[in-house]
């Protein structure tokens, strides 16, 4: 499949030293390309990430605009930033970058609620005209994989 997003069946980690503060690693698989990643679940649990990916895979199948994949996430009292995954449909296919969106550069508190809101319009260059890394899969892709996800 060239489109996913799971959990690695592998053990918790503490990358801080702290039990309180357990994060689980990851993969996104986009293409020939495996992402890893690793989610704090200080504040969310594996569930409560699987329950936004599907919800960020049905918004961009029913909505065909974009949405996002949380990958790590702290809320704004605890954290000054989470990662994400922007996903921008363009005809037949997904576009999807790695972005990290920093809480003090928002003009309105963020809300996991709202959170697509918080997308800015697709880019592939920045403001030095440099391309930005970005990743393509099918949209037919992204809908067989929402099959198997129970979306």
């Amino acid at each position: 499949m060239s489109f996913s997003i799971a959990f690695l069946d592998e053990p918790l980690s503490y990358p801080y030293q702290d039990p309180a503060a357990p994060a689980a690693r990851g993969v996104l698989v986009l293409g020939d390309a495996r992402e890893y990643f690793l989610a704090s679940l200080y504040e969310w649990s594996k569930e409560y990430y699987e329950s936004q990916w599907r919800h960020a895979i049905n918004t961009l199948l029913l909505e065909k605009g974009r949405a996002a994949l949380i990958t790590t996430y702290g809320s704004p009292e605890n954290a000054t930033h989470l990662e994400w995954w922007p996903m921008y449909v363009a005809e037949d296919a997904v576009f999807i970058q790695d972005h990290l969106l920093f809480y003090d550069r928002l003009t309105k508190p963020f809300s996991v609620q709202n959170a697509f809101s918080f997308l800015r319009d697709r880019q592939s260059t920045n403001e030095d005209g440099k391309a930005i890394s970005e990743w393509m899969v099918n949209f037919s892709d992204v809908k067989e994989f929402a099959r198997e996800f129970s979306v």
